[in-house]
Formats: structure tokens, C-alpha cells, sequence
């Protein structure tokens, strides 16, 4: 956010809220946004792999203990399935890539381009 305020001409002291920022500057997107769909984008990426690959079987895997003390307690297949169910994305959607892309964002304009959808 520090870059957007430091574009915008404003700085900290003038007390200007970071959604006004981001409306100065034309943003869309917050960086937890942005994050949110690089972990999709990678989740459907390893749910597209052989079950034999070693990240999906370490995306498989839980743990037997249990956390220690002062860990957060949520997972992040807590945070993808969140994201998922905000975007109406199901289990086994990482299947049709385009479909995929899609749901998540990426490269929306491109493909209503490409395919002169509105």
C-alpha cells in the first residue's frame, strides 16, 4: 500500500484512508486479493497432478500431533477452501483450466477478448 500512497502524492500524516488510495489511483484489488488467487491459481495447478507428485501428496498430508502453542490454528487448505466457496469454485473445477481461470480471476479480460464475451 506504501507504493500506491507514495504515488498518489498523499502521505501518512494526511490521514487519507487506504481505500481512498486505492480509488485515487484506479486500483481494483487489495494485495490479499492478489494472494488469494496465486493460491488458487497454484492449488488448481497440483490438483491437475498425478497423484504420485510429491506436492500433492504433501498437500495431502495432515500431520498426527497436535499444534504447539501460540500456532495459528487455521490451515491453509482452511484459507483455499474459503477462497473456493467465494468464488462458487468446486473440487475437481481445476479440471477445465479455462473454467478454472476464469472463477478465480485470472485473465478475465484477455479471455472475453479472445472470445468476445461481455
Amino acid at each position: 500500500m506504501d507504493f500506491w500512497r507514495r504515488s498518489a502524492g498523499k502521505s501518512r500524516i494526511e490521514r487519507i484512508t487506504n481505500e481512498r488510495i486505492r480509488e485515487i489511483m484506479g486500483v481494483k484489488k487489495t494485495i490479499l486479493d492478489e494472494i488469494e488467487q496465486r493460491q488458487l491459481i497454484w492449488y488448481g495447478y497440483v490438483g491437475r497432478m498425478a497423484d504420485e507428485r510429491l506436492p500433492k501428496q504433501i498437500l495431502k498430508w495432515t500431520p498426527a500431533e497436535r499444534r504447539k502453542k501460540g500456532r495459528p490454528k487455521a490451515t491453509w487448505m482452511e484459507g483455499i477452501n474459503r477462497a473456493m466457496s467465494e468464488r462458487n469454485l468446486l473440487p475437481g473445477d481445476w479440471e477445465d483450466r479455462r473454467q478454472w481461470r476464469l472463477g478465480n480471476g485470472r485473465r478475465r479480460t484477455l479471455y472475453n477478448r479472445i472470445y468476445n464475451i461481455i
